[in-house]
C-alpha cells in the first residue's frame, strides 16, 4: 500500500486562495495586518513606492526552520489564542487557518520577504516567489528585527484617492491600540486612528447605546447616555432625557419569536452557548430641519463630526470580513421598512433607520466559538446561534427606540396645543379699514402675524405630509387585514343562501334515518362505544359546527353593513350587549358583564365600540384559550364629556415580559403567541387614539386589565 498526498501547483493556490479568496484590495492589505498584530508588532507601517508596496513590522520575525515549517504548510496554524508582546501585553491573537499570506498574491505578482528573530545569534532569512516558484536562504543578521516584505508589479492602481480609502478602511476594521499603523504615501505618512476611539455625545452622535449580554443569565443590559434634546423638553417629560436602563430576560423575550422556533429549553441552551458579548451603538438624525429643533426640542440640527452609519462586527481586534460596516448585516432597512412610522407617530411603532445608527458590536473568539467563519473567511455561518445573536441585539436596539419615541412622543404633545390669543390681522379681516388707524405697536404685531401665517402655511403643507405618510402606514397594515375579511364576506355571502340548509340538515338527516328504520340501529350501544363510528354523536358535533358557520355569516354579513361607519347617537348599554349577545353565543365558556347605566348615549360610529372590544374579548379568549371559564367585566362612565372604559377579565394576566412594560403591547407586532399577528391591541389604541381618547393604564397582574376613553374627535 502506498500513502498519496495531492500535489498542488503553487500558482494555482496563489489564485485560489489569493487573487480570488480578497474581495477587494483593502481587505488584502487588513490580512497582512493581522499577520503583523500576530507577530506581536507594535508598530506597523505600509509604504507606497515606485509602484511597490513594502510592509515593515516589528514584530518577534521568523527563522529559517519556523519559516519552512510554519509559513509553507498551507492550512496549517500554530497560533494560540492569546499572545504576550515584547511589552508584556495580551492579545488575542486574529488568524487560525494558515492561508491569510496569500493575500500577498491578491496585490502583487513577485514578492521579496526578509525576517529576522529576536534572538542575536539566528541568522536571517530572504524569500521570494513569483508565485511559479519560491527559494529561500539564509543571509547575515539585519540591522532591525521583525518582517520587511516588498510586493512589486501591483495588480492595482494606488492613488490618492485609494490610499485616503485605505486609510478609511484600516480605521474602522482595526479595532485595537496594541500596534501603531502609519501609512505612507509619496512622502506624506498618516497614522490610522481607531474610528470609535474615544465617541463624544453631542459631537460624534447624539446618544450612545450600550448593550452587554451575559450568557450565564440569559440576559441583556441596555444602557442609554442621550444629549439629544434641549433642557426645556423636561416641561413635557416626567422621564429621564439623558440616562435610561433596563435589564431583559432574553428567554421571556424570545421563547415565542416564530422566526427561531426553538422550544423553552433549547433557546436557554442556545443563549448558554452563545457566549458573553457586548455591542455600543451611536444615534444621530443626519441634518434636522430648523422647524424639527423647535418641534422636538432638539439641542443640535447638525453634528459637528458626525459618525457615518454602519454597523461593525469586531472580533477582538478586527473586523470580520463582510460586517467592517458597509453592508447592512443586522437588517436595520428591513425593520424600519416593515414599521416606517416617524417617531412622532401616536400609535405606530418607530424603527431606526440604517442612516441614523453606527456602531460596533464585539465578539470573542473563544466565548463566542459558535459564531463560525465560512470556508471563504467572508462571512459568518448563518446558523441558529447567529440567528439568535442577531435577534439579541435588536432586543437591545428596541429598548432604545421605545425609550426615544415615548419622549419624542410626549414633547409632540406641546405642538397639538393651540394657543387662543386675539390677532390684529383678524381685526383687520373683518374691518378692513381699521389698519388705516393701527399704532407703530399694532402695525408691526400685524406684520409679525402675516410672517407667522406664511410659516404656518408652510408647516401645514409639512404637516399634511406627515399625515398622509402617518396613515399610509395604518392603512398598509389595515389592508392586509381588511383583504382578509373582505374574502371572509365574499364567502359569507356565498354561502348565506344555503343557510337553511346547513342549519336544517341535521333534523333532515335524523328523520330519513328513522323512516328507513335505521336509526335505532345506529344508536345500539355496540355500534357507538368508538368515536370514529358513532353517527350520532359525529351527526351532533356537525350540528355544532353547522351552528358556528350560520353565526359567522351573520356576524360577518351584518358588521360590514355601510351604515356602522357614520357616527350616530348610540346607546352606550344597546352596544355592548350586542357585542355580549354574539360572544357568549360562540363562546359557551365566556361570561360578560356589563356595568353601564341605560342613559348613557353618546354621538360616534357604531364600529368604533364593534373594532375595540371584539378585538379586547378576543385577546383575552386567545390568552386563556386552555380555560374553562372566562369572565369579562366592561364598566362604563361619562366623565368630562368623553367615554371612559374599564374592561377586566379574570384569565391569566399578561405575559411575564409584559408585566413591568405593559403598553408595550400596544405596539405593532408585539405578541407573546408564537403564531399570534401582534396587531389586536394595536388596532385597539390606534382606534381609541383617532376617536381622540387615550389609553389611561394597563395592568396584567391579575387577569388583564385596561382603562381608556373616546370621543374628543367624535364630538369636536
Amino acid at each position: 500500500m502506498e500513502e498519496l498526498k495531492y500535489i498542488i501547483e503553487d500558482s494555482t493556490i496563489a489564485e485560489l486562495l489569493g487573487e480570488q479568496n480578497f474581495t477587494n484590495k483593502e481587505s488584502a492589505v487588513l490580512e497582512l495586518v493581522k499577520n503583523a498584530f500576530d507577530a506581536g508588532a507594535t508598530r506597523l507601517d505600509i509604504i507606497f513606492k515606485d509602484n511597490e508596496l513594502i510592509i515593515r513590522d516589528d514584530g518577534k520575525g521568523m527563522n529559517y526552520k519556523g519559516f519552512k515549517r510554519d509559513w509553507m504548510h498551507i492550512g496549517k496554524s500554530n497560533k494560540k489564542y492569546v499572545l504576550k508582546d515584547r511589552n508584556r501585553k495580551s492579545r488575542v491573537l486574529a488568524g487560525s487557518k494558515g492561508v491569510g499570506r496569500f493575500a500577498l498574491s491578491r496585490l502583487g505578482t513577485t514578492v521579496q520577504l526578509q525576517s529576522q528573530e529576536r534572538k542575536f545569534l539566528n541568522k536571517s532569512i530572504f524569500w521570494s516567489t513569483d508565485w511559479s516558484k519560491s527559494i529561500i536562504e539564509e543571509r547575515e543578521f539585519l540591522r532591525f528585527y521583525g518582517t520587511y516584505i516588498k510586493i512589486s508589479g501591483l495588480r492595482d492602481k494606488w492613488n490618492k484617492v485609494s490610499i485616503d480609502k485605505l486609510l478609511k478602511y484600516l480605521s474602522r476594521t482595526y479595532n485595537d491600540n496594541l500596534m501603531s499603523i502609519y501609512i505612507t504615501f509619496e512622502g506624506v505618512v498618516k497614522y490610522v486612528n481607531r474610528y470609535f476611539d474615544v465617541p463624544i455625545i453631542g459631537h460624534n452622535c447624539s446618544s450612545k447605546i450600550n448593550i452587554k449580554f451575559n450568557s450565564n443569565k440569559c440576559e441583556l443590559t441596555c444602557e442609554v447616555d442621550s444629549d439629544e434634546f434641549k433642557d426645556e423638553a423636561r416641561e413635557y417629560c416626567d422621564t429621564d432625557l439623558h440616562t435610561y436602563k433596563k435589564n431583559i430576560d432574553c428567554i421571556k423575550e424570545l421563547e415565542s419569536n416564530k422566526e427561531l422556533d426553538l422550544t423553552r429549553g433549547e433557546l436557554e441552551e442556545v443563549l448558554k452557548t452563545l457566549g458573553n458579548f457586548k455591542a455600543e451603538f451611536y444615534f444621530s438624525l443626519k441634518e434636522s430641519s430648523s422647524n424639527d429643533v423647535e418641534k422636538f426640542l432638539y439641542k443640535k440640527r447638525v453634528l459637528t463630526d458626525r459618525y457615518e452609519s454602519g454597523i461593525v462586527l469586531y472580533r477582538n481586534s478586527f473586523s470580520i470580513s463582510s460586517y467592517d460596516g458597509t453592508k447592512d448585516w443586522l437588517g436595520l432597512g428591513k425593520r424600519s421598512r416593515k414599521s416606517p412610522a416617524a417617531a412622532s407617530h401616536p400609535t405606530g411603532a418607530w424603527r431606526v433607520r440604517e442612516n441614523q445608527l453606527a456602531g460596533k458590536v464585539e465578539i470573542d473568539k473563544r466565548a463566542n466559538f459558535m459564531l463560525k467563519d465560512l470556508s471563504n473567511r467572508q462571512g459568518l455561518d448563518e446558523n441558529i446561534y447567529y440567528s439568535v445573536f442577531i435577534e439579541i441585539i435588536e432586543l437591545g436596539i428596541a429598548r432604545f427606540e421605545r425609550n426615544r419615541q415615548s419622549i419624542i412622543r410626549k414633547i409632540n404633545k406641546k405642538n397639538n396645543e393651540i394657543k387662543q390669543e386675539k390677532k390684529v390681522v383678524d381685526s383687520v379681516i373683518k374691518n378692513p379699514s381699521l389698519i388705516r388707524n393701527l399704532s407703530k405697536q399694532e402695525t408691526n404685531k400685524f406684520i409679525s402675524e402675516i410672517i407667522d401665517y406664511k410659516k404656518e402655511n408652510i408647516q401645514y403643507k409639512k404637516e399634511i405630509h406627515t399625515t398622509e405618510e402617518r396613515y399610509k402606514y395604518d392603512i398598509r397594515i389595515l389592508n392586509v387585514l381588511a383583504t382578509s375579511g373582505l374574502k371572509a364576506t365574499a364567502i359569507a355571502h356565498e354561502m348565506h343562501n344555503d343557510r337553511n340548509s346547513i342549519g336544517e340538515n341535521y333534523n333532515k338527516i335524523i328523520k330519513a334515518l328513522k323512516k328507513y328504520e335505521i336509526w335505532d340501529f345506529v344508536n345500539e350501544k355496540e355500534r357507538t362505544k368508538y368515536a370514529y363510528a358513532n353517527i350520532p354523536a359525529l351527526l351532533d358535533k356537525n350540528k355544532r359546527i353547522n351552528s358556528k358557520l350560520v353565526s359567522f355569516m351573520e356576524t360577518m354579513l351584518a358588521e360590514v353593513e355601510k351604515s356602522n361607519f357614520f357616527a350616530g347617537n348610540h346607546n352606550i348599554l344597546g352596544l355592548l350587549e350586542d357585542r355580549k349577545t354574539v360572544w357568549e353565543r360562540d363562546y359557551t365558556w365566556l361570561e360578560i358583564e356589563l356595568n353601564v347605566l341605560p342613559e348613557i348615549s353618546y354621538i360616534l360610529p357604531e364600529d368604533s365600540v364593534k373594532v375595540i372590544f371584539d378585538n379586547l374579548i378576543l385577546n383575552s379568549l386567545q390568552h386563556n384559550d386552555d380555560s374553562n371559564r372566562l369572565s369579562v367585566h366592561i364598566d362604563v362612565e361619562l366623565i368630562d364629556g368623553l367615554l371612559e372604559f374599564s374592561y377586566k377579565d379574570d384569565g391569566k394576566g399578561l405575559d411575564s415580559k409584559y408585566v413591568d412594560e405593559p403598553f408595550r403591547i400596544l405596539e405593532v407586532h408585539e405578541t407573546s403567541r408564537i403564531n399570534g399577528h401582534g396587531l389586536g391591541m394595536w388596532i385597539v389604541n390606534n382606534t381609541v387614539t383617532m376617536s381622540g381618547g387615550r389609553i389611561l393604564e394597563i395592568r396584567g397582574n391579575e387577569g388583564f386589565n385596561i382603562k381608556f376613553n373616546l370621543g374628543g374627535e367624535f364630538n369636536g
